[in-house]
């Protein structure tokens, strides 16, 4: 039976970062479903287990290569900014957090200096802020 699926399974995809999440939503969607008796958690949650079988069993291994690299890059970004709001929350008796009004960029400055004169390092913009 094991050599039967082996076989099958030659050329085929089968899993990934994204295949793992899709089941795990799947199956998320499925039990609230059960949970709140509303169907269409149930309609969500059976295309995502249809797009991570199809996903699985696909022949054209470059296109889920792709979908996989856009998955982990999205991931990435959003993991990234939820570690840096994360550290911010950390830091918020420490340093109080701004933006540069010119370019947008993040600054951090310590607390407790009164009023003082803040430079941006990426775009030379001095504004006055309270720290």
């Amino acid at each position: 039976m094991r050599e039967k699926l082996r076989q099958f399974m030659i050329g085929r995809y089968g899993t990934d970062g994204l295949n793992q999440f899709l089941s795990i939503a799947s199956i998320v969607m499925l039990l609230i479903s059960l949970i709140t008796r509303v169907s269409l958690f149930t309609y969500v949650g059976m295309v995502l287990l249809i797009l991570c079988y199809y996903r699985s069993l696909s022949r054209n291994i470059s296109k889920r290569t792709e979908e996989n690299y856009k998955f982990y890059t999205i991931k990435d970004r959003i993991t990234g900014k939820a570690n840096g709001l994360k550290d911010q929350w950390a830091n918020r008796k420490l340093y109080h957090y701004y933006r540069c009004p010119q370019c947008r960029q993040k600054l951090r400055v310590p607390r407790g200096r009164g009023r003082i004169q803040i430079s941006c390092p990426r775009c030379g913009t001095q504004f006055i802020k309270k720290s």
